[in-house]
């Protein structure tokens, strides 16, 4: 190429694109070139190439002509203009743009949208300020019942063609008749009807067919609406009522063949009675073989009869009546027992059939004797003779010899009534005559069981244990006469000095009578024997024997014999020991005279006196091993002060580490140290107003209490972290004026990674928001004062959005009208004007159907839809004074969208 030829020249194959051989340039041989414009046209060179030619031919001409810049309104494209423009002018665009959306862009055009205009989506020549969801371009007619993925439902083929016409994906599948029906039959409203929420119960679209049935009259006979009960989605005639499974009368037997008239005959279904008689009253009437009605059977056909026939019924004597047929019972005709077809009041008592057999008996004579009716008693169903009287189930069964008397010895005269059953009514004669021992006078009781039995009368044997007084040890080999003397058996003592009175008066060793002691001589003497008496000073007296007392003789305490009125404290018999001890000194210290405090009665030397139970102050850890004299000085033992400081006050005052009087330390010692080790104090700081936790828990004393003070410090973190606070810069503390209370973003784990809780804040962090850097907002820094309105940060989209242009639409600046802090795109405007319901629902499709003027959305228009002619607006405005047919006229008089 020559110098300074700045024509672009290309090989010949490539120039039949252009078709034109204007504007011919010298070229090299072998090649052709191109005008300038064609060159742009087909897309081998772009604009900027030609602007840098040409700036370079000015330069090297030294041309001084400006350099100028043109905005592309388009925003940044990875496409070059050519493949829309043409060379001669930005407009008209080229006819056949041979620009690619399928590869040049991440939205491919399918189905409809290939034959859609650029504009119908790209309302701004910035084409990346398009959305690529559906609900961007499409007006959601289902008033966001399904979300915002169309896709869900609709293809790009066309939006009648839906997944839900031939799927139905609901809780709801279309089957049998209703997989033919249309949407509009269910979904009524066509595109903008209602889709969820919609019941799927079968009445909610077949009420009027409940209603409407008059073959059956659903409503008047209470039928359940619940269809799916009796028809089926196949078709709605031919219903099935399952009897069974619906009613609490299933249909069995004969009853299973009937038609529903027979027993629903007037058409009424509900109330219908469920018990035999109320359809079978005149069959229960006409019965003669038992006649039913005169016999009082009762009503309850289901008791005899069944519903697999009703001849031949069955009586259940057992189960349906008091009275069970057995024995002999079971074979005797119905009439037998009910006469002239009597069933109801029948008596079931035997006596009541059998009173003539009863009357007649004569062995033994019923009548005379007395006999019970219970003819139970002794007969039995299964056979009349051969009776048994069972004596043992009355009140006195035979045992013994009574088994083998006749009835007569005792039942003379056929007398059974009010026969006695005492022994002596048949024996007194028996008891009168006897002489060893006469029973007579001594007053025996005529109750013969006491020492006879039915097996034998002789060789009575008496009970002495049955009395107030059992024998036992040597007075069971006693002769009845030596205590029962001339024959005197009623009123005998029970008391042993009834009868050993002598015994008593005689002893000397202890003299009883003198010692006073109690003529109860079961206390001291057994009826084994007499002799060796054994005192049990622990039971019989309040005062137990135990250690040495146990081997003192009876009189070094009861002197001169004296044993009533005894003391028992120790020092009655102790004070001389007590007055005479000097180590301690018991007097002179002042201790109790209560002897067992500390001695016992095992040994009275090596005394033990129990600290911890006996005074206010227990003895623990170094205490236990430390003798009396270290705090009972002088043997001073009665108001020794408890305090540790009234012992320890020396080591309190000298201890300089910590120095505890300047400190002003308290002097409960207890508070750190123990009494098991002095050294080693440990202090329970929770016990203050400031416990220590995190770091603090390890840090030493001094860190915080400098210069050996305790007392009245500052609890505040900032009283040690100031220096912290004020050089922290990340952010700077001061500078953001940040509150001084650490604790709000800092903890005593750690101080390095504090978090800051914004939700304790007026604005608490939500949404897109909770992954925002402080900075973002918080601006060089600048923490107090930031506002929390969305226009403060979000100023700049707002005044550049243009789909809608928020500016020029007048649109308000409480962003959280439309946009949430989830996502700033695909926001959602609630609309004050009723346009989702009322006579606007499914009248529009996009907002530009009302807002003409997509840039600015305060011009809005009724007119459009509401069209002004004779028989329309004007018609209907006749009787209206000043009424002028404009948009913001409509709009101030109808600002509800309603008439």
């Amino acid at each position: 190429m020559p110098a300074g030829d700045r024509t672009p020249v290309y090989p010949s194959r490539d120039h039949d694109r252009c078709g034109s051989l204007e504007m011919r340039l010298a070229a090299e041989p072998g090649t052709r070139s191109c005008p300038i414009s064609k060159a742009i046209a087909c897309g081998l060179i772009s604009l900027s190439l030609i602007a840098g030619l040409f700036v370079s031919t000015s330069r090297a001409l030294g041309a001084q002509a400006p350099e100028a810049r043109t905005r592309n309104p388009h925003g940044t494209l990875q496409f070059g203009c050519q493949d829309c423009h043409a060379a001669e002018s930005w407009k008209p665009m080229r006819a056949r743009p041979e620009f690619n959306h399928d590869r040049a862009t991440r939205y491919p055009l399918r189905g409809l949208h290939a034959g859609v205009d650029c504009t119908s989506c790209h309302l701004s020549p910035v084409f990346k300020k398009v959305g690529s969801q559906c609900a961007d371009c499409h007006a959601d007619v289902h008033r966001r019942q399904f979300g915002a993925d169309c896709a869900k439902c609709h293809s790009v083929k066309g939006w009648q063609i839906t997944r839900v016409s031939t799927e139905h994906v609901n809780r709801f599948p279309l089957q049998g008749a209703h997989a033919l029906a249309d949407c509009e039959a269910c979904h009524r409203g066509a595109a903008a009807g209602s889709f969820t929420g919609l019941s799927v119960a079968c009445v909610s679209c077949h009420r009027r067919d409940y209603d409407s049935t008059s073959s059956i009259n659903h409503r008047s006979a209470g039928f359940s609406t619940a269809c799916e009960l009796c028809h089926g989605v196949e078709v709605w005639q031919g219903a099935r009522f399952d009897h069974d499974q619906l009613t609490r009368f299933p249909l069995a037997g004969a009853h299973a063949r009937l038609e529903c008239f027979s027993c629903h005959s007037t058409g009424t279904f509900k109330g219908t009675p469920a018990n035999c008689v109320e359809c079978h009253v005149k069959d229960y009437s006409a019965t003669a073989n038992p006649p039913h009605a005169s016999a009082g059977l009762p009503r309850e056909c289901a008791l005899c009869h069944s519903t697999a026939s009703w001849q031949g019924a069955k009586f259940d004597h057992q189960a349906m009546t008091r009275f069970a047929l057995t024995g002999a019972h079971v074979n005797v005709s119905c009439d037998a027992c009910h006469v002239a077809g009597r069933f109801s009041g029948t008596a079931t008592a035997c006596f009541s059939c059998h009173v003539g057999a009863y009357e007649q008996t004569t062995n033994p004579d019923h009548r005379r004797g007395g006999f019970p009716t219970s003819c139970e008693s002794c007969h039995s169903t299964a056979t009349w003779q051969g009776a048994t009287f069972d004596h043992n189930a009355g009140r006195f069964p035979l045992t013994g010899a009574h088994v083998s008397v006749v009835c007569s010895d005792c039942h003379r005269n056929n007398q059974f009534t009010g026969t006695a059953q005492e022994c002596v009514a048949c024996h007194l004669e028996a008891f009168n005559r006897t002489v060893n021992p006469n029973h007579v006078a001594a007053g025996f009781d005529k109750n013969c069981a006491a020492c006879h039995s039915t097996q034998q009368w002789s060789g009575a044997r008496f009970d002495h244990n049955r009395t107030r007084f059992p024998l036992t040890g040597a007075h069971t080999n006693v002769a009845c006469q030596q205590c029962h003397q001339t024959g005197t058996y009623v009123g005998t003592t029970t008391q042993c000095i009834g009868c050993h009175r002598q015994d008593f008066q005689i002893t000397t060793s202890p003299p009883h009578v003198a010692a006073n002691f109690p003529e109860n001589c079961t206390l001291c003497h057994s009826t084994a024997q007499w002799k060796g008496a054994s005192y049990d000073h622990n039971t019989a007296t309040r005062f137990a024997l135990t250690g040495a007392h146990q081997s003192v003789g009876c009189l070094q305490c009861h002197v001169n014999n004296r044993f009533l009125g005894t003391p028992q404290d120790c020092m009655s018999c102790h004070l001389d020991t007590f007055n005479r001890t000097s180590h301690p000194n018991h007097a002179a210290a002042g201790f109790p005279r209560t002897c067992e405090t500390c001695h016992s009665t095992v040994s009275w030397s090596g005394a033990r006196f129990d600290h911890s139970a006996a005074t206010r102050f227990p003895l623990t850890g170094a205490h236990l091993n430390a003798s009396c004299l270290q705090c009972h000085a002088g043997d001073r033992f009665a108001g020794t002060p408890t305090d540790c400081a009234s012992c320890h006050l020396d080591a309190y005052q000298r201890t300089v580490n910590p120095n505890h009087t300047a400190a002003g330390f308290s002097r409960d010692c207890s508070l750190c140290h123990s009494t098991s080790q002095w050294r080693g104090a440990r202090f329970d700081h929770s016990t203050t107003r400031f416990p220590l936790t995190g770091a603090h828990s390890s840090i030493t004393c001094s860190s915080c209490h400098r210069n050996g003070t305790y007392a009245g410090l500052d609890s505040s973190c900032v009283s040690c972290h100031l220096d912290a606070y004020t050089a922290t810069t990340n952010p700077n503390h001061v500078a953001a004026n940040f509150p001084r209370d650490c604790q709000v973003c800092h903890s005593t784990a750690q101080w390095r990674g504090a978090v800051f809780d914004h939700s304790r804040t007026r604005f608490p962090l939500t949404g897109a928001h909770l992954s925002v850097q402080c900075v973002s907002c918080h601006v060089g820094g600048r923490y107090a004062g930031t506002p929390v309105d969305c226009y403060s940060c979000h100023r700049i989209e707002y005044e550049t959005v243009t789909n809608p242009n928020h500016l020029s639409a007048g649109f308000p600046r409480t962003c959280e009208t439309c946009h949430t802090t989830i996502t700033w795109s695909g926001a959602r405007f609630e609309h004050r004007f009723p346009i989702y319901s009322g006579a606007h629902q499914g009248k529009w499709t996009t907002c530009n159907d009302c807002h003409t003027n997509p840039t600015n959305y305060a011009v809005f228009s009724c007119t459009n839809c509401h069209e002004h002619s004779q028989s329309r607006m004007d018609e209907k405005h006749r009787q209206v004074g000043g009424y002028v047919y404009n948009s913001v006229n409509c709009y101030s008089c109808h600002p509800q969208g309603k008439h």
